[in-house]
């Protein structure tokens, strides 16, 4: 690879992390879109993560942080960090390190979409109960926000 090749690639990552985190596996994926080789690639992400400038870990809390404020579950958050190449036990070190409240949380997306009050009848809660999982929550988190009132 040549020195100009170079720059350009650490340019990019540089611009990329500048703006927000991302992991290895966005990275690589961005910089294929701009004809830039995995392999070619790879020596020069290692360099951003030993000098701690990437981190999949804090892109993890990051995500984690930032899915939570948009209401998602956990379901979702994880999906999502699967996506990224994020290993099973990177996530599960980052939401201890981010220890969300997945209850209130489910609470607090239902109250937002439906208010204070109980639903109606049995289908007006199953929507609810439906809305709560597409959202990402398991059944526990739906039941506590379903019950909370």
């Amino acid at each position: 690879m040549s020195e100009p090749d170079r720059k350009i690639i650490i340019d990019a990552i540089t611009r990329m992390l500048a703006r927000r985190e991302h992991s290895i596996a966005e990275i690589v994926r961005k910089l294929a879109q701009k004809e830039v080789s995995e392999a070619t690639a790879l020596p020069i992400i290692n360099e951003f993560c030993e000098a701690n400038l990437q981190s999949d870990e804090r892109y993890a809390e990051a995500k984690i942080r930032s899915s939570m404020a948009r209401g998602v579950g956990p379901r979702r958050v994880k999906a999502d960090l699967n996506q990224h190449d994020i290993s099973e036990a990177m996530v599960e070190r980052a939401m201890d390190e981010v220890d969300p409240d997945w209850f209130e949380l489910a609470r607090a997306v239902r109250e937002k979409k439906y208010g204070l009050s109980e639903p109606g009848d049995f289908k007006q809660k199953q929507k609810q109960m439906q809305f709560l999982q597409y959202r990402g929550f398991y059944q526990s988190h739906i039941q506590y926000a379903m019950d909370s009132d």
